[in-house]
């Protein structure tokens, strides 16, 4: 059975959800959810099987669903370094109901979640339900499950779990709570301690404490962005769009192993493959990447593999671990980048290398006019002066793969 553990982090939140859309989309059913914040939030949708619903509900998130302001006071504030004093001060005025010593007024999501949230559904479930708080009253974390929170306290014990500092807080049965992302933002702890031994981790990488698990014995898939996700409060839909299908496909990385960094790219092509592609270089290959890269010696494989992979390893930033196999998807990475090839779809290899060279087949032309004049420059200049490491890329992509391929 595989338990669900969702990190903290407000806004970002969209993000676990368009992750849990590659869970479902894979076949992997989540028998438990652990979360804290935003991830208790989302968890609790998860467990009462109303993914939907919270999907509809991030797709067209607005601050005004969370936040007792309206979108334009909201995000004129968000750009207040860039207004005038006259116009702070007017904005001021206008949110002086908003902002107070109790701080956000987050009636509209605490009213979301009172309409959304079947705690009938998620007791009956039939899933395991964790979730983070911590009491300011008795000055202790609270780790709990649902069977641990009182009949009909569901709602106010999600609500416990998200208040982030700047929100005014209610008490609950007179006790004062806030966000539990200062005690543990990504709770893994509440699942294991269950006996889950299959974990989907879903990192927000948000503020807020991480506590060591030891998952040693533990099938453990990480779904991480490598990008940041946006500011915990950046209600703001098209960012919440974004994260949706930045969390879908990176799920789907994931889960399926794909290759690449910001693209996703089938592995279908192994180490192998491309040592049998270098090895098949022609000497005039080798020799101009040699003068891109500024590598002198007899253009041969041992000046291929010692000298000019290395270099270019170097250049493409690729760890000391990595194999031939990540120098041409992450070079041909590089390249879809550099020609704004659409980033968000799975890729063979092939057909992504196949987008690059019909990008490559367009400057063909032009190259070919200057190519003349390139050739006198390389044999005087360096081009790692001359050039900036995108138009070395460009170089190397245009070596390796088009113009290669027009001679075999």
């Amino acid at each position: 059975m595989y338990g669900l553990v969702l990190e903290g982090g407000g806004a970002k939140g969209a993000y676990h959800i368009g992750a849990y859309k590659a869970l479902l989309e894979e076949g992997i059913q989540i028998d438990g959810v652990s979360g804290t914040s935003v991830g208790a939030l989302n968890g609790a949708m998860i467990v009462q099987g109303d993914f939907e619903k919270a999907y509809e509900i991030w797709n067209d998130m607005s601050y005004s669903r969370v936040i007792s302001s309206s979108n334009e006071q909201i995000l004129k504030l968000r750009k207040q370094g860039k207004l005038d004093r006259e116009e702070v001060m007017i904005l001021a005025g206008k949110l002086r109901g908003v902002f107070s010593d109790k701080g956000l007024d987050i009636t509209p999501l605490k009213n979301l979640i009172m309409e959304l949230v079947d705690e009938e559904k998620i007791r009956n479930s039939g899933k395991d339900f964790g979730m983070v708080t911590v009491s300011l009253t008795d000055m202790k974390p609270l780790e709990i499950y649902i069977e641990d929170i009182p009949m009909g306290m569901l709602g106010e014990y999600l609500m416990a779990s998200a208040y982030l500092p700047i929100f005014r807080r209610e008490k609950i049965d007179g006790k004062s709570y806030i966000d539990g992302g200062i005690y543990n933002n990504l709770p893994a702890n509440l699942l294991k301690n269950k006996g889950y031994k299959d974990l989907v981790l879903v990192r927000t990488h948000a503020p807020g404490i991480i506590r060591k698990v030891d998952l040693d014995g533990l099938n453990t898939i990480i779904i991480s962005p490598r990008e940041e996700l946006g500011g915990t409060l950046d209600f703001d839909r098209d960012s919440a769009r974004y994260n949706l299908k930045l969390g879908y496909f990176d799920g789907l990385k994931a889960l399926r192993g794909l290759k690449g960094y910001n693209y996703y790219i089938e592995f279908s092509k192994d180490e192998s493959y491309f040592m049998d592609y270098l090895l098949n270089l022609d000497e005039c290959t080798i020799s101009k990447l040699g003068q891109i890269l500024k590598v002198e010696g007899v253009p041969n494989r041992r000046m291929l593999f010692e000298m000019i992979i290395p270099k270019l390893s170097t250049i493409l930033q690729i760890e000391k671990e990595g194999d031939y196999a990540d120098v041409f998807y992450i070079l041909l990475e590089k390249l879809a980048q550099l020609y704004n090839i659409e980033r968000f779809n799975i890729y063979t290899y092939d057909e992504l290398l196949d987008l690059v060279i019909e990008k490559l087949k367009l400057e063909a032309s032009e190259e070919e006019k200057e190519v003349g004049v390139i050739d006198k420059i390389i044999e005087k200049v360096d081009l790692l002066y001359l050039f900036g490491k995108e138009d070395i890329i460009r170089e190397v992509g245009n070596t390796l793969f088009f113009k290669n391929i027009k001679k075999s």
